[in-house]
Order: structure tokens, then sequence, then C-alpha cells
């Protein structure tokens, strides 16, 4: 039976409240959007009470209803999580530093560590280079190895910077920042704050002259800024989406951490974090009781007074996990490290000195990890499950389901739109989530149990690959629930089925198409793209000049540039093949390029760089004036490029 106007009623009141809201509220941005939230909250709770009242499925075996029971348990988990996030979204988060730095802060002594494990070169390189580059009056520069290799000591001797190796050291990165610490605090010169970097980071030179005013109130522990990424993440890249879609972290750090930090629940996140020396020394260091040692050192800084900040400006560049199997491993450790959280002293409900709002945080982060994964397996088996074996886990015509969730979804997907400018949409966001949803389920059933004893796993990073990668462990598995979903909708469309004009019957075909969009995206990100450049490329148009080996000089503009080669836009004339030369950018740089190929009115080059000059480019590209962000994400040319991939 199709829907008549009448279930609509709720849907167009609750829209409408909204565009009242937009219209009548301009000027009062914080009142709108906290009467928004509370609409969305109200919405939220509104359905739950009625799945709970009328839609639990009846006349079913009992293990019919403990599924039915199960899935009702995971959804109103993670919509409490989801409302959560919400609430806190009620307010924006918009610091700024001090127009004022005082002197004994501006230029206070401050050492940079960079820890690093097992990362290559041409990664530790770039972010040596770029830590020495930070415009600040007194800095000292440290490599923190934990690796015990002889070519860091070698590359730190070559860039004139500190280094400190640990063998067979404890407690991983938290326990390779504490120790260069004791090696900082002995060594004569006392820094009162230090810029912990991650071996892949590259920090802007202005880092500390945004960040330092800010810990001119004393009880300052921790400016967090947020971490971006000037390559593809694996959902962008093998989507073909680099330049439509951001990457699926810009939602917690331009978005969700900005406005936790305006409720005073910001928390550190690791990287491209400042820390004051006396917070760290009064906590005992960094935290070890976790694997996500960041988290949880914010924790432990409360308790001795000192907060944590973040300040939400593009502050530094580091790089994404390239491969699906990286990218699922670091949020199986973030995962671990929530559910370890649960058993320390500085749980949501542990004795430690935490204020309410930050065991709130806290709730909300242990929410995300222990509902969302499993509701959303539940989400796309449970129209597989009642195709196949006649058990539902919700009883209700459409007309009611439109009634009491469209409301909800509905005013949830604008209130995203407006304020988290569309980095959470349907189908992208179910597919990220998705895409790492077995493995997290699999973290805290284990980590519930046995939260300690598992190995600390460094994501990987710095990989190229020539050739396609299909994770078949991956994509087999939506594969299979998607063609089982469909051959049970084919099953049952014939009047004999049993299911043929249930009340549940038009609620499932519309999970049903909705979840096979889903998994055939899923399965696209599977097949990985090739990533033959080992250096990432950033848009560029900047006036630069090219002189050839014969003294010619040819004006020509910079489309893309990376550390290996550049595309070169050439005014007039064109270039013979032979031609070398050197690229000249306005800010003396001289590149020696060899012509790769012509390109539309210009060339393509490939560098052909000595020590001095890669590293005088590492400089240009990476510490600030280039980026890899998605300013604008436009729908039409997002799902476009979806389809596009899916047909290609």
């Amino acid at each position: 039976m199709n829907p008549g106007l009448s279930a609509f009623g709720p849907l167009l009141l609750s829209v409408g409240l909204v565009a009242l809201l937009v219209q009548f509220g301009r000027g009062q941005g914080g009142l709108v959007r906290a009467l928004f939230s509370a609409l969305c909250i109200a919405l939220a709770a509104r359905y739950v009470w009625w799945r709970f009242e009328y839609s639990l499925p009846a006349n079913q075996n009992i293990y019919q209803q403990a599924w039915a029971w199960m899935f009702f348990a995971f959804e109103t988990m993670s919509i409490c999580s989801s409302t959560s996030v919400i609430l806190f979204m009620s307010r924006r988060g918009g610091r700024t530093p001090p127009a004022q730095i005082p002197p004994q802060i501006a230029y206070a002594p401050v050492d940079v560590f960079i820890a690093t494990y097992n990362e290559p070169y041409n990664i530790l390189e770039r972010t040596i280079v770029g830590a020495k580059a930070i415009e600040h009056p007194d800095l000292r520069v440290w490599i923190l190895d934990d690796g015990a290799r002889d070519w860091v000591r070698e590359l730190a001797d070559d860039l004139g910077i500190h280094y400190i190796r640990r063998v067979k050291g404890a407690h991983a990165k938290a326990g390779n920042i504490n120790n260069g610490l004791r090696h900082a605090l002995a060594a004569g010169r006392r820094p009162d704050f230090i810029l912990v970097l991650d071996a892949d980071f590259v920090p802007y030179r202005n880092i500390l002259k945004r960040t330092l005013g800010l810990f001119a109130e004393p009880d300052v522990g921790i400016v967090q800024t947020p971490q971006h990424f000037f390559n593809p993440d694996p959902i962008q890249n093998n989507l073909a989406l680099t330049r439509v879609w951001p990457d699926e972290q810009r939602f917690f750090f331009n978005t969700l951490l900005a406005s936790k930090d305006a409720w005073g629940a910001a928390f550190c996140c690791g990287t491209s974090a400042v820390f004051r020396v006396d917070a760290l020394v009064a906590a005992g260091g960094m935290a070890t009781e976790t694997v996500t040692e960041d988290m949880l050192t914010s924790f432990k800084f409360g308790e001795h007074g000192y907060s944590t900040i973040f300040l939400n400006e593009m502050l530094s560049m580091g790089l994404a996990p390239e491969g699906l199997s990286s990218y699922v491993s670091q949020r199986s450790r973030w995962c671990l490290g929530a559910i370890q959280q649960i058993y320390t002293r500085w749980s949501f409900a542990g004795p430690a000195k935490i204020n309410l709002i930050n065991r709130l945080s806290s709730l909300d982060g242990v929410l995300y990890w222990m509902s969302n994964a499993p509701f959303k397996l539940l989400m796309i088996t449970a129209p597989l499950v009642y195709w196949w074996t006649q058990t539902a886990v919700i009883s209700s015509t459409l007309e009611t389901l439109l009634n009491y969730l469209a409301p909800f979804v509905a005013c949830s997907i604008l209130f995203m739109g407006f304020y988290a400018h569309k980095r959470i949409i349907p189908v992208m966001t179910d597919v990220t989530q998705l895409l790492t949803s077995f493995s997290m389920v699999a973290t805290v059933a284990v980590a519930i149990v046995k939260p300690w004893g598992h190995p600390f796993k460094v994501t990987a990073k710095g990989i190229s690959a020539d050739r396609v990668v299909v994770q078949w462990r991956y994509l087999l598995v939506f594969a299979a629930i998607a063609l089982g979903t469909v051959a049970g909708i084919m099953r049952n469309t014939a009047q004999f089925s049993p299911l043929y004009g249930t009340d549940g019957y038009g609620v499932n075909v519309f999970w049903s198409i909705f979840n096979i969009a889903v998994l055939v995206v899923a399965c696209a990100v599977c097949v990985e793209a090739p990533r033959r450049r080992i250096e990432e490329r950033f848009n560029s148009g900047e006036a630069a000049m090219v002189r050839l080996a014969n003294g010619l000089q040819v004006p020509c503009v910079v489309r893309d540039i990376s550390l290996g080669g550049a595309n070169l836009a050439i005014g007039f004339g064109r270039l013979r093949a032979e031609d070398q030369g050197c690229l000249v950018l306005s800010n003396g740089i001289e590149a020696p390029f060899a012509q790769v190929r012509q390109a539309q009115s210009g060339i393509a080059v490939r560098f052909r760089l000595d020590k001095e000059t890669r590293r005088q480019l590492i400089a240009r590209l990476f510490t600030g004036g280039y980026a890899n962000e998605v300013q604008q994400i436009k729908l039409g040319r997002l799902f476009g490029s979806v389809v596009r991939r899916l047909a290609a």
C-alpha cells in the first residue's frame, strides 16, 4: 500500500520548523543551532519511544525475538551515540590565538619531538626539514628513534638535530616520548614547551606562532591542532574522489572536536600538539595505560589542573593510511584504546577527578566504538535475514515508519548538512563505517574480555603500488551479502511468498535497496587503485620561469608540483622533447628537470634534485601555502564521480 499524505505530516512539520528556525533566527546563530540540535534530539527520543512501544515484532519464536531485541538494543545505543554528537555540536568552536603574546611565552625555549619507529628515509627527511623550518627564536629538534637504526642517526647528524634511540623500549610511542622528555630535561637548556609530531607529519613554519599564545592562560596544558593530510585515504583514492570528497577525519577535526572544545571537552590526538612541560612533569609524562596515549594524557592532565584546548587551524600536514588494511588497522587501535580506558581510573565512570562534561565526552567515544560497528552490521544483514528466514526486527507499515523515522532522519541530515558542511551524508558515511565494522566488532568483543596484552601495530605509511590490489577478505563478504539480499528480494516478489503484502514487506524492500547501494560502493573501495607516484602532487598556479640549457628563459605557470616533478603551462611555443632545463620558482629555488612528455599547452617534467635543493623544495611545499584539501562538497559532483567509478 502506498503511504498516504498524512504519513508525511510529521516530516513536513519538522522540516518546516527547521526552515522557520533558519529564516527567522538570522543573527542568532548560536540560539538557532541549539534549538535545531534540541529538535533533532527530541525527534530521536520520539522514534525510540515508538520503536519500544509499538514496533517490536510479536509472534516469533524465541530465537527470532532475541534477534529483534538485539537489533533494537544496538539501534538504541547507536542513536544515543548520534544524539550525543548532535548535543556537542549544539555549540560551535571558534577559538583564535591572542593578538599579543607575552614575551616570556613568545621567546620560551621549545623542543620538537619526532617519534619514529619504522618509517623510511624520505618520510623522516621531510618531517625533520619541516621541523627545522619552524619560525621560533629558541628551538631544538629531536628525533626519537624506537627502531635503533644507524641511518636515522646519520640523517639526524646530517640535518643538525638531536638523536635519541631506544632498544626494546616499553609502551610504544608514549614510552618513546617519555624517554625523550627525560633526555631533554637533562640536556642543560630546559624546554618550556614541546611540540610532538608523528614521523609523517610536517609542521607549518608558523605552528608555534599560532599556538604558543594560547598558553598565556596558566591552566592550559595542551594545545591540539587538527590533523590534515596531503595524500588521499583509501576511500578517496579507490573511488577516484580526491578532488570532490574530503578525507574521513575531516568531520572529527573540523567539526566535532571544535564543538567539544566549545564545551571544554577537547582532548589530545597525538601528533601536531604542543605540551606545557610543567604539565607533562606533573602528570608523570605521557599516559602509558592504554594504546591511545594521547586522549588519556588529557584526562591525566585534568587531574593536575591543566586543560586541553583545540585550535582549529591547519598547521601541519601528514600521511593518511594509503591501504585499506592500514586504514582498518589504525581504527582498530583507536577502538582498543577506547575500550581499555573503561578499565582505568579515568573511565567515564571511574574515580579520577574528571568533570562532568569530560565524562560525557568519554562516554560518547565509548558509545561510538561499542555500538556503531555492530549496528552497522545488523543494519546491513537484517533485511537479508528477513528475506531468507522470515525473521523481522521491526513490525511496521511503510506509512507508520515514515511517520516516526523520517522526521528524525531528515532533520539529522539537514543538521549535519548545515553544521558539518556535508561531511556526513547517507551512503558515503555508511560506506566509511561499514569498511571497518567487522574489525571493530572483533576488537570490541576481544577487548571487553581481555583489554590488555595485545600487540601494538604501527600504521604503515609511505606505501606505493604500481598495480591494482583487491582486498578479497572484505570484498567477498560485502558481495555475498549484496547478492544474498538481491536473491532474497527476488525470491519473495511472487504473491505466494508468505512475506508478500505483510506490514514489513515494503519497509524491507526500501531498506534492501539502500543496503545494496552501500554494499556496491563498499566493494568498489575494496579494489585498491594503483598509487604509482611516491610523491604527492599539489595544485599550484604559481608563476615561474623555465630556463633552458641554451640560456633561453620562458615564463610558465606551475599547474601542479611535487618533490618528483611538475606540470607546467607554457604561454607560447613548444619545447623540444630533448630540451632539459631548470624550473625557477618565485622564491628563487632552482629545480633542474628532464622533460617527460608534452602536455596540453605545456610540459610535464621530472626533477633531478640534489640533496640540498630537495630539502629547499620540501620546505617550500610542506611548511605552509600548499594543501590538498577539498574546500567544498558538491553532492552532484560527488555522486557523479561515484557512479563513473562504478561504471568504469
